[in-house]
């Protein structure tokens, strides 16, 4: 089969190769070592390039506030319209999010349309204090294309509940495929080496997190959490590794806790260097808020990958991943003092770190590579064409 991945990039000032932008260049190469080919369109910006060795094309985009996102939806699907006079699609891919184009750009190439739900955006955009429009047209939107898909994909079992439940989707036109990762990039490295390379005390114990810097990433209560370690282990380090909205704020808090000169925040790091930064640090929290919802978080498998233990909230989704591979340990969301008890914990107990990281790297090379969910995808997409054959 030939797929169309169509990539937009809707955040100013976020590196170009994070999360989910990402995701499509992965998918993308994971079909082709599967024998399919593919092709990503991706929009022409600065720094925009191709992260995979897979087919492109860049389309035009204006870089201004309120013409930017029209320019590229108009480019995006004139640039596949054009390709597919030469190579017709039989899958036009693309995450969710404002765009009513991709839907009659699969009709008029004749190609299945396959719409993948990586968070509840509308709870993600009231998180983020969205004005009401907005929220208002991206249900909208959401709701024509979801329903106008012949696959819709879910990271999490509670995504496709809430594309049925919410969409009117049909159950059968839902499947579930979680994110994953590269664990071949994402490999294991000494904590002391790293450390060095960073410029880092390599004896120093820390402990880190690695994300988007949005609010329900609950970086506040990481914080607290270590100035509540730090009063008994104050040789503790925290290494703070992203960018976003919430930075100032975060930053802010750390000067008030008495943070400054224990923590580092690093802002966004080159892809390719983000192994280094994992591999810093002993253990990582990942202190979701109470009202993230359901998530499938790259940076988790990503960190399990190199084989360093999480600490992680306890939400549903994240439940099931801790129960699937017995290699997470879940706090309270929100509770300082839980994540600080835990965290300390295991910085006492090395061999525990070294045990709960075998596990978590063995489960995300089984069940999360990237050749593994493309196997997923291409199943569930000819399963779906044998029900409409019939």
């Amino acid at each position: 089969m030939h797929w169309s991945f169509l990539s937009y990039a809707y955040e100013r000032g976020l590196r170009p190769d994070s999360g989910g932008f990402r995701k499509v260049w992965e998918v993308a190469w994971a079909l082709q070592t599967l024998g399919h080919t593919t092709r990503v369109f991706y929009p022409g910006l600065p720094a925009f390039a191709p992260l995979r060795d897979v087919p492109s094309t860049a389309y035009p985009v204006v870089d201004r506030s309120l013409v930017r996102p029209i320019t590229a939806q108009v480019s995006m699907a004139l640039a596949t319209l054009g390709a597919a006079r030469q190579t017709r699609p039989d899958v036009v891919y693309l995450r969710t999010h404002i765009n009513l184009l991709p839907r009659p750009i699969a009709r008029t190439v004749r190609a299945r349309l396959v719409v993948e739900v990586n968070a509840d955006s509308l709870q993600f955009l009231e998180q983020e204090r969205a004005p009401r429009w907005k929220r208002h047209l991206f249900e909208r939107v959401e709701r024509i294309n979801l329903r106008g898909a012949d696959l819709v994909v879910a990271i999490t079992p509670g995504l496709r509940q809430m594309v049925v439940e919410r969409y009117g989707v049909p159950a059968d036109r839902v499947c579930v495929i979680p994110s994953g990762t590269d664990p071949d990039h994402f490999a294991p490295d000494a904590a002391a080496r790293c450390r060095r390379e960073l410029g880092l005390d390599p004896a120093r114990p820390t402990v880190g997190f690695v994300g988007l810097f949005y609010r329900h990433q609950g970086v506040d209560t990481l914080l607290e959490a270590l100035a509540r370690l730090r009063e008994r282990r104050p040789d503790v380090a925290g290494l703070i590794v992203g960018d976003g909205i919430m930075r100032r704020t975060w930053e802010a808090h750390a000067e008030r806790l008495g943070l400054g000169g224990a923590i580092r925040f690093t802002g966004q790091v080159p892809y390719a260097r983000v192994p280094v930064y994992l591999n810093a640090m002993d253990v990582l929290a990942a202190p979701f808020t109470g009202d993230r919802g359901e998530t499938s978080p790259f940076k988790v498998l990503d960190v399990m990958a190199c084989a360093r233990p999480v600490v992680a909230s306890e939400l549903t989704s994240v439940r099931t991943l801790a129960e699937d591979s017995d290699a997470l340990t879940l706090v309270p969301p929100g509770d300082a003092s839980a994540l600080a008890r835990v965290l300390g914990d295991l910085l006492e107990r090395p061999e525990r770190r070294a045990e709960l990281g075998r596990r978590g790297r063995e489960y995300v090379c089984r069940h999360h590579s990237w050749r593994r969910l493309a196997r997923d995808l291409e199943t569930s997409v000819r399963s779906g064409s044998e029900v409409s054959a019939r």
